[in-house]
């Protein structure tokens, strides 16, 4: 009896690109890395402040591929594209309205279309105050990244350990 294992399909994997710079490319026969329909990965990181020691986190990161992030992107521009229709209806202001929602909205389509990766939730403690929180990260995840702790308003420093 020959067992026949069934073409593995193509999945996406992440590299680094330069310090903090990852970019994505198709391979064959890898397993796949988990996406937003599984809730994405977590990624484990350093948060390091002005003094103390160093200490751990998580983030959880979406990735999306090229067709998600199509749909994102179109959604956006969909979203925006229509408050500016709806703002047409808003005597005087709709002059500085209308262009403003409708270039947002392109600014969105490009913002969406551009991100791989998207961070959606990070908890960690603050090295400084020792304060376990969740911490707000900018929309596109990147490594290393500036991030405030919530209770002592220190700037912190997120890296993703080698």
């Amino acid at each position: 009896m020959v067992s026949q294992e069934a073409p593995r399909e193509p999945t996406w994997v992440h590299t680094e690109r330069g310090p903090g710079a990852y970019v994505s490319r198709q391979t064959e026969g890898q397993d796949p890395v988990p996406g937003p329909s599984q809730g994405g990965r977590v990624q484990p990181f350093i948060l390091s402040g002005y003094h103390g020691e160093a200490t751990r986190g998580t983030v959880t990161i979406r990735e999306f591929n090229r067709e998600q992030r199509m749909r994102r992107a179109f959604a956006g521009l969909g979203k925006w594209w229509g408050v500016a229709l709806l703002s047409v209806l808003v005597p005087v202001a709709h002059f500085v309205l209308v262009p403003s929602f409708l270039l947002y909205g392109v600014w969105q389509f490009f913002q969406r279309l551009g991100t791989a990766e998207l961070a959606t939730d990070a908890r960690g403690t603050c090295p400084d105050c020792g304060a376990e929180q969740t911490l707000e990260l900018a929309p596109r995840w990147r490594s290393p990244q500036p991030v405030t702790c919530k209770q002592c308003n220190r700037g912190l420093r997120l890296t993703v350990p080698p």
